[in-house]
């Protein structure tokens, strides 16, 4: 299985992702992951480019069109899935706890630690920082279809 980037994808394959290929962070995106665990908030100085609209729609393309299908995900799971992409900030980052993500999406706080290490497992969802009490929510990266590495 090939692994591109999304610059990749959109210059060579016109935004769609082929079916034997994945997503894969780009320079950029691993470096704001490294800055993410080094500080909770990113300095203003290293202020990651701003996704555009269209981005935004080619990864939830990806997502309908790859990922649903080639995991098999559970509704529970692609409904935590969209709330997490829903989340998720310009930095790449999506920080929210899990009893509002049941909220949203209409799960038990339980389905959706379920969800969550399901697609952990399937390398749709990275936990960079696990939230807890006076600390502040989790932390996950997001990726629409299976993430190797």
């Amino acid at each position: 299985m090939r692994e591109l980037t999304l610059k990749e994808v959109r210059e060579q394959y016109g935004g769609i992702l082929p079916p034997d290929a994945v997503l894969r962070p780009d320079d950029d995106e691993i470096a704001a992951t490294a800055a993410a665990r080094q500080a909770a908030r990113p300095t203003p100085a290293a202020k990651p480019k701003r996704r555009t609209r269209s981005e935004r729609f080619a990864v939830l393309n990806t997502f309908v069109d790859f990922g649903v299908a080639d995991a098999k995900l559970t509704p529970a799971e692609a409904l935590v899935w969209l709330v997490l992409f829903r989340d998720t900030k310009a930095n790449g980052l999506a920080r929210t706890g899990q009893t509002d993500i049941a909220r949203r999406a209409g799960l038990s706080v339980r389905g959706v630690k379920k969800a969550i290490r399901a697609l952990t497992a399937k390398g749709m969802v990275h936990v960079l920082n696990r939230g807890r009490l006076n600390v502040g929510p989790s932390v996950y990266r997001v990726h629409p279809t299976r993430h190797m590495g």
